[in-house]
């Protein structure tokens, strides 16, 4: 009710008031003439007291008024501030336990690249990660695809080269030469019937022979190299100079070679090797290095699609994905419900500890009274862990949701751009705060508003980023404390508490700023709760002096 209609409501019950009324006469006189029931009045009295005292001042002065507020809060921060001492207790015991303790070892068991195995991981060649383990064989999640790639064999040329689809295709362009419809590919000169040209393999055998993708996608080699796209006609003396490089390599080494013709006009005669020599290099001057490229674009683009298509459709890669992300689910959510448990129990130890040294352990010095004291105790810490079995049991499904989930988005990142044993950590870390949020804002309790929501929603991002830039600190403070001799034997442990306490400091600092903002808003919906209190009071007055 606003404060425009509860005015509106006393005013009406006072004009209704029998004082405003013109009296009868005849029942004036019987009022005045009867008996006094002075047990009633009694009754009344007593009832009015309960809701008024009327020795009250009802005059309030600015000064008062000014002081009221003051007060008020002083009283809210206060209470703000207390809250903000025990969130920092338990923040600091949360971050040391879960993320940098359980996480740390959960931590021990990530691989570079994630848990399962992708074609760009299988063929980073050449990654290093952040504590500088180096990857020049690529990544793979399982012993089985990296024995599988080093057993490939080696390769034969014979394979691709008198395979059926090779002889087919180049049926077709020497009957296209015949009809003078050829071109060569690298140059984009017409093929004359009396040329010598050969088909040349875009991207060589040999190339997709080793390539990674190929072999963990389990396709054949000579199917994926002799198609139309990746067979086309050239000078023979081109072919035979680019053998099996990668076109990048063929091109980079052509034009240093063609640097040697101008040396080579300038002699005035020569050999019949360096002759040999010029005219194979004029031959490769007129290799278009565009054309060449767009060339190699498209063939790879077509293996890499099928390749793709091959592995990523896979019943293989569906069930090694199921069961990594099932495990990472199962890691997350053990981790989440396991520090959830400690956690409560140190912040039970310390509230204990806390009322000890406030109001002693017993109250004297019998060995009987101290177990019993003791015991006692260490049932209110069990107890106080065991309620929380709910809590837990949410902890576990949380953690395992979102764990499923960082694990599938580590491998689908993982399919374009590696990452290394930390972003997969910070990807998970960060992904469980992502999570809790999202929830938040779908599946809010039923007394908080959407405002409300997006408020803890806010706060929960927050906590996530700074958990992940204390992951990224970790690598740095832990190098750090390894430096230091006498502290090296305890780097784990000290790099945890540090670590933990500064993140779970932090994000207490911030959670308590955000709230910071709407304490105002609080402030003031506090005190019009007591102040609607207070017209509620008047209105029950008001309702007894009517009747």
């Amino acid at each position: 009710m606003s404060r425009v209609d509860r005015f509106k409501k006393r005013k009406k019950i006072s004009e209704s008031t029998a004082v405003y009324m013109s009296s009868d006469k005849k029942l004036v006189e019987e009022f005045l003439n009867s008996d006094i029931n002075e047990k009633k009045m009694k009754q009344i009295y007593k009832e009015s007291n309960e809701h008024y005292d009327f020795k009250y001042d009802f005059n309030v002065s600015q000064d008062e008024a000014k002081d009221f507020l003051i007060k008020f809060k002083k009283d809210f921060n206060d209470e703000r501030f207390n809250q903000l001492i025990n969130d920092c207790k338990k923040e600091v015991i949360n971050s040391i336990v879960t993320p940098f303790g359980l996480g740390k070892v959960v931590a021990a068991y990530d691989k570079a690249g994630g848990n399962v195995n992708t074609i760009h991981n299988a063929r980073n060649k050449d990654f290093v990660d952040s504590d500088g383990t180096e990857y020049k064989n690529g990544l793979y999640a399982t012993d089985e695809a990296k024995e599988n790639y080093d057993s490939r064999g080696d390769y034969n040329s014979d394979e691709y080269h008198k395979d059926k689809r090779f002889i087919d295709i180049n049926r077709k362009h020497s009957a296209s030469k015949k009809d003078g419809t050829a071109t060569d590919y690298m140059t984009g000169e017409k093929i004359k019937q009396n040329d010598s040209h050969d088909l040349d393999h875009v991207v060589s055998g040999k190339e997709i022979h080793d390539d990674a993708g190929r072999v963990l996608a389990g396709m054949d080699g000579a199917e994926l190299a002799n198609t139309d796209m990746n067979l086309k006609p050239t000078d023979s003396s081109i072919n035979r100079s680019k053998k099996a490089d990668s076109m990048e390599d063929f091109l980079s080494r052509k034009n240093e070679n063609i640097k040697k013709i101008k040396e080579l006009k300038s002699k005035d005669n020569l050999s019949e090797k360096e002759q040999k020599e010029l005219t194979k290099l004029e031959k490769l001057k007129k290799v278009d290095d565009k054309k060449a490229i767009e060339a190699d674009k498209k063939a790879r683009e077509e293996q890499d699609s099928k390749i793709n298509k091959e592995y990523y459709t896979s019943g293989k890669f569906a069930k090694d994905t199921a069961i990594a992300s099932g495990k990472e689910g199962a890691k997350m959510g053990i981790q989440q419900a396991l520090g959830l448990v400690i956690t409560e129990f140190f912040t039970a130890v310390f509230d204990e500890i806390l009322d000890i040294y406030k109001n002693g352990f017993t109250y004297g010095f019998d060995d009987d009274r101290f177990f019993i004291v003791l015991k006692d105790r260490l049932k209110k810490i069990a107890s106080r862990v065991t309620s929380k079995w709910k809590d837990v049991a949410i902890a576990f499904k949380d953690g395992f949701i979102s764990g499923f989930i960082s694990n599938l988005v580590t491998t689908v990142i993982n399919m374009f751009v590696t990452t290394g044993k930390r972003v997969v950590r910070i990807i998970r870390e960060g992904l469980f705060s992502l999570f809790r949020a999202v929830k938040l804002l779908t599946f809010p309790p039923e007394d908080m508003s959407y405002e409300d929501s997006m408020h803890e929603a806010k706060k929960l991002i927050a906590s996530g980023l700074i958990v992940s830039l204390g992951v990224i600190a970790e690598e740095y403070i832990d190098k750090l404390i390894r430096g230091t001799a006498i502290l090296e034997p305890f780097a784990d442990e000290l790099t945890a508490v540090f670590v933990g306490a500064i993140t779970g400091l932090s994000i207490t600092m911030v959670v308590y700023y955000i709230d910071k903002k709407k304490n105002d808003k609080e402030m003031v919906d506090s005190l019009m709760s007591d102040t609607n209190q207070k017209f509620d009071n008047l209105d029950v007055l008001l309702n007894r002096l009517r009747y």
